[in-house]
């Protein structure tokens, strides 16, 4: 081999061409975003289905796109009794959301995909309570075989404040997925802090592991695995070692789909249990049970609801 072709086999371009040759070769696929590693397993807790209280949610389709929403609840023993109002737009490259509740808050959010592979998102929150209010700025690009996200909550660059997150995921093997995600604080001009956080995910047929370790000492792993097409089940460890803390906290949640109904139970280690009833009455109308005992606590909580689409 000439001079002239060693240098043009070590040419950077030609190095980096090779090794997207090389990549393209492997059929990797994209891990997906950094943010719904764990998404699976969530599905099967009840963090966002638990209520307590009476609840009615009312959603009516004005259009093909253009759907709004009237939510009701109260007798809760934590929440006064409120209504809000939420209204979804849904295009061919974006996505609006909006609700507004009778203490003033305000919510939005907006997605625009500029390409099939780079979206960008705006969340909003305004109200009245100093400190509630929130602005973040994201976007998020999705690769053949890697996961680019970057996001800024509150950021002022007058005060050089704001919290500042990025992630990388990227696919190994067909199975196998690895990434890293690094935060900056920054509450005061004078205070700033830092960390680093690293994450392994497998996935095969009908099954998905995590793990999480973070620089503050706190490890987090999950386990998912479908059972059949109506039986979901996942299981979340998390354990904190930092400042003195010696901490373990274990949740086991499982989805049950029936033929008209969906059942959602969860235990934890802090003797806390929980379940959720989804009854489909008739098309478009579901009526929902939702229950919780502390033990630890000897407190509990009771709800019922109605969910009703036009």
């Amino acid at each position: 081999m000439s001079g002239s072709d060693l240098t043009q086999y070590w040419n950077p371009l030609h190095l980096v061409r090779l090794f997207n040759e090389y990549k393209a070769g492997l059929g990797l696929p994209n891990p997906g975003s950094y943010e719904a590693l764990q998404r699976e397993v969530k599905n099967t807790f009840l963090t966002n289905h638990v209520f307590d209280g009476a609840r009615a949610d009312l959603t009516k389709g004005l259009s093909q796109n253009f759907q709004v929403t009237h939510s009701f609840s109260l007798g809760s023993m934590i929440m006064p009794p409120s209504y809000s109002f939420g209204t979804v737009f849904v295009g061919a490259k974006s996505f609006l959301q909006g609700t507004i509740d009778t203490d003033g808050n305000l919510q939005a959010r907006v997605n625009y995909a500029w390409s099939q592979n780079l979206v960008s998102k705006i969340q909003s929150q305004l109200s009245n309570q100093p400190g509630h209010s929130m602005l973040q700025l994201e976007t998020d690009y999705n690769g053949d075989d890697f996961n680019l996200n970057v996001k800024a909550v509150n950021p002022s660059p007058a005060e050089g404040t704001g919290i500042f997150v990025g992630s990388y995921l990227q696919s190994v093997t067909k199975h196998l997925s690895v990434g890293l995600e690094g935060l900056l604080q920054k509450p005061t001009p004078d205070i700033e802090e830092s960390g680093l956080a690293y994450v392994a995910r497998y996935a095969k047929d009908n099954y998905i592991a995590t793990a999480q370790f973070q620089g503050m000492g706190v490890i987090q792993a999950s386990y998912y695995q479908k059972i059949n097409e109506k039986v979901d089940f996942g299981t979340e460890l998390q354990i904190i070692c930092a400042q003195g803390r010696r901490e373990a906290v274990c949740s086991v949640g499982g989805k049950f789909d029936f033929r008209q109904a969906t059942f959602r139970g969860q235990v934890d280690t802090t003797g806390k249990v929980s379940a959720v009833l989804e009854e489909k009455m008739a098309p478009g109308f579901s009526f929902l049970i939702s229950g919780e005992i502390d033990h630890m606590k000897g407190a509990s909580r009771f709800g019922v609801g109605i969910m009703l689409e036009a």
